[in-house]
């Protein structure tokens, strides 16, 4: 009887490891909405701001965790600012371990449209926020990450692309406030026909305690100025965020785990087999 009662206990306790550590199931969530202001620091006449949201007519993706902006859109929205997006497009992946959101953009300096001129100098902020994340489960603690790059033709020295996440446990779309991390800089090299890459390191902050459901929000800033020769200054920008689940200290590791039922179970049913052994 003992025999069986310690085989119970034992599938007990493997069923309590399991339903702990089991895979849960992602729950599709879209993309809340991508924010671009443009503001031409010479020419105030020039600023402009434009929304493209998820489902909406100007989004041209039918994936559920991803989102493009239809060119058409693009051109009208942003060419009165002499400053041209010829592309604009997010995307999301969530799981068990980690989720990230990732922002693309390519846009372009337009002489002569809107009465822009070769040396302008431009502020273009592309803020992409996703709400009602529900993956990883959550945690005492999670690290969110950022980091940002991209590619550049025709560009003048001074200028910069800046970066930044934000984890919102109140659920916030489009929050910047704390927890978020350390801003990233990176200077935009100098170049002519040809392109040139820069990208930063990555940067992390702890986000404790971790709650779902929560939303994340990512913002680029590009500092540009048009180059005197007026040849078109195009830049490619990229960023990302990613929110991981906090990987326990092999410490603390085993401290949770000789709190869980099982090892209890799996020493009582050894001592008992000595006793056995020692007995015959």
């Amino acid at each position: 009887m003992r025999r069986i009662l310690g085989h119970l206990a034992l599938c007990a306790g493997l069923g309590v490891l399991i339903s702990a550590t089991g895979t849960p199931v992602a729950r599709a969530a879209p993309i809340y909405e991508i924010t671009v202001t443009i503001t031409d620091l010479t020419n105030a006449a020039h600023n402009t701001s434009f929304v493209i949201m998820k489902g909406d007519p100007n989004d041209t993706n039918p994936a559920p965790n991803a989102i493009t902006a239809s060119g058409s859109f693009l051109s009208t929205a942003s060419a009165a600012s002499g400053l041209t997006f010829t592309s604009l497009s997010a995307d999301t992946t969530s799981g068990s371990t980690a989720t990230s959101l990732n922002a693309h953009a390519t846009f372009q300096l337009s002489f002569g449209v809107g009465g822009a001129v070769s040396t302008d100098h431009y502020m273009v902020t592309v803020l992409t926020t996703h709400d009602t994340y529900t993956l990883p489960p959550a945690a005492s603690m999670a690290n969110l990450s950022n980091s940002t790059g991209g590619t550049y033709t025709f560009t003048t020295a001074g200028n910069t692309q800046t970066s930044q996440s934000w984890y919102s446990p109140t659920n916030t779309a489009n929050s910047t406030s704390p927890p978020g991390t350390p801003p990233v800089v990176i200077p935009i090299p100098t170049t002519g026909s040809s392109n040139a890459s820069a990208s930063s390191p990555t940067v992390s902050t702890a986000v404790a305690p971790f709650v779902i459901p929560y939303a994340l929000t990512n913002r680029f800033i590009v500092d540009v100025t048009g180059n005197d020769a007026g040849n078109p200054t195009v830049v490619q920008a990229n960023t990302s965020t990613t929110l991981s689940a906090a990987v326990p200290e092999p410490a603390s590791l085993v401290v949770f785990l000789t709190g869980m039922p099982i090892p209890l179970v799996v020493l009582g049913l050894l001592r008992r087999r000595r006793r056995a052994v020692v007995a015959g």
